[in-house]
């Protein structure tokens, strides 16, 4: 549906040489949606075919300035893509999409300058497509999987019918998208490249698409959407960030592993390809291998009828098997969860139960997505134990014993959702400003800051063994954030006696506490020691309080690292 005036452009009849027209892109073959790819890969082995036949109406007219009227070019066009894929190992799909042009027509004419022919009718050969996609994040709960997808067309396609592009095509894109029981959605962002082409109507382009349905037992109603905007003058309509966009209302009906699907809806935009309106049709069946080998007694086929049953009838056979692919007695057109054993009935317990029960799934009181039978906790909604929980300088992933549990980045038993700091690990409190806090130390900005003193007897550099649980403490910090590097122990003193003396004894007192620390396991290469004796006051000389405040002990954070342990280095900082 696309629209300019004729003396804006010079176009040979020849234009629409090397011009793959069409701009359906069917989703891989057993996807959740009919035009938007998934982002997860559900089968260890799951080879999937299917049929989509798509009818595009006007998806080429011209307009030229008045006497020349319009022409459209492309009033019809009738596709059928064969598609075939195999997904692997839970994380990567291979497909391929075979797509033949059926019928097609137009009108020819003259605009101005121009003169267009109309496209023979009858059928060719399309462009070859075949891709890929590798799932980096699988989908936890309700966080997505995301994933990194791959399209190449080949020029297989009869350049002199709209069905081919004369060149490699390439698409790269993003995915991400999840399925719930009654919910699924899906999106991708990404680039068509070609190479530029005089006889070309199209070019290299960014796109978006965009779906997601709702299921109700066999029965999926969704929209689904695909925009696409021109990269540059890479057509030889020269119309650089024209856009087009196509919105599909969709409907699919599962029976068992086999899905018919249909949908209808208006193209918007002036780029070439892009329809009026557009109907299809389309059928696929997919099945996992591994699990139908394997498959339990309970979702095989009964035996045969014994003769006489069914009224008499010696010949008489048993029905046919129903899908059950996890065994659960459960058909998997009605099994919320198909590939994971659950129950048929909710529980005695769950008559009461807050949370609607989900036919065919494991019991999951909390709806964190962890079934009970993992679940630590199965009353309070959690997070899994396979993803870390971010804190700053995390070595690692939540303990198994916390699968289902919230999150607790700390680990100090107070869940991040009442935890006050919860990047350092802290006490209860009443206070709900200091709750899960540290008692004496936390971190704020450049320094680790202490809410008690470290005490020394007068004069000297002996530690008090009243002082040990505050160093503790700093040490416990100092092992949860791997990512400080290097922290300066500065010693202080009043100004009472020799300034000397002074200098030498906050020296010593800095250097005990680096020697406290790393006895107790601190890598001595994050460690350095520094006395100022009375150099630097916090508070007045003149006052008892006040030189009582400036003898003190100080860590400042001097380098911190993104390398962990790594980044620890012995020396004087750069």
């Amino acid at each position: 549906m696309i629209s300019f005036f004729a003396a804006s452009v010079s176009m040979p009849a020849a234009a629409q040489e090397a011009t793959a027209l069409d701009r359906l892109a069917p989703a891989p073959a057993g996807d959740g949606l009919s035009t938007v790819p998934s982002a997860g890969v559900s089968g260890e082995l799951r080879p999937a075919v299917g049929l989509l036949l798509s009818y595009s109406y006007q998806p080429l007219s011209l307009r030229g300035t008045a006497p020349a009227g319009a022409v459209t070019w492309v009033d019809r066009q009738a596709i059928l893509h064969a598609l075939a894929s195999v997904e692997l190992l839970r994380r990567v799909k291979l497909d391929l999409d075979v797509p033949f042009v059926l019928d097609q027509g137009g009108a020819s004419g003259a605009l101005g300058d121009v003169r267009v022919t109309a496209p023979a009718g009858g059928a060719a050969v399309a462009d070859l497509q075949v891709g890929g996609r590798v799932t980096l994040l699988p989908q936890e709960g309700l966080r997505p999987a995301a994933a990194l997808g791959l399209s190449v067309w080949l020029p297989t396609g009869d350049a002199s019918a709209f069905a081919g592009a004369g060149a490699v095509r390439y698409a790269p894109r993003v995915i991400v998208g999840a399925e719930h029981p009654g919910f699924l959605w899906a999106a991708s962002a990404g680039g068509r490249f070609q190479p530029a082409s005089a006889d070309s109507l199209t070019g290299s382009e960014v796109f978006f698409t965009a779906g997601a349905g709702v299921r109700k037992g066999p029965l999926q109603l969704g929209s689904e959407l695909s925009v696409w905007a021109a990269a540059g003058e890479a057509s030889a309509l020269r119309v650089p960030g024209r856009a087009g966009a196509e919105l599909l209302l969709t409907a699919r009906w599962s029976l068992g592993p086999l899905t018919l699907d249909a949908g209808a809806g208006p193209g918007f935009g002036r780029l070439p390809g892009t329809p009026k309106a557009r109907f299809f049709a389309a059928l696929g069946i997919a099945a996992d291998v591994l699990p139908a080998a394997a498959a339990p007694a309970a979702s095989r086929a009964p035996a045969a009828a014994p003769a006489g049953a069914g009224g008499g009838r010696g010949d008489a056979r048993a029905p046919a098997p129903v899908a059950d692919l996890d065994g659960d007695s459960v058909p998997d057109a009605e099994d919320a969860c198909p590939r994971v054993i659950g129950e048929a009935r909710p529980p005695a317990a769950a008559a009461g139960a807050r949370t609607a029960f989900r036919r065919g799934c494991p019991p999951d009181r909390d709806r964190d997505g962890i079934y009970d039978v993992d679940d630590r906790c199965p009353d309070v909604p959690g997070v899994s134990s396979a993803a870390a929980d971010g804190a700053p300088g995390s070595a690692g992933s939540r303990p198994t014993s916390k699968h289902g549990c919230p999150a607790d980045t700390d680990g100090d038993g107070i869940p991040n959702a009442t935890d006050a700091c919860p990047y350092e690990r802290g006490k209860p409190s009443e206070d709900r400003a200091t709750h899960g806090c540290p008692f004496a130390v936390r971190i704020e900005g450049s320094q680790i800051v202490i809410l008690q003193q470290v005490q020394f007897p007068t004069g000297r550099a002996e530690i008090e063994p009243e002082s040990f649980e505050l160093l503790s403490e700093v040490a416990a910090v100092l092992e949860e954030h791997p990512e400080i590097a290097r922290v300066a122990v500065d010693g202080h003193t009043d100004n009472q006696g020799n300034a000397q003396a002074n200098l030498k004894l906050s020296q010593r007192r800095a250097l005990a506490v680096v020697a406290w620390l790393t006895a107790h396991g601190i890598d001595a290469r994050r460690l350095e020691a520094r006395g100022f004796g009375a150099r630097r006051p916090i508070a007045d000389n003149r006052a008892p309080d006040g030189r009582a405040r400036n003898r003190r002990v100080e860590f400042q954070i001097r380098k911190r690292t993104d390398e962990g342990a790594a980044g620890w280095k012995d020396g004087p900082l750069e």
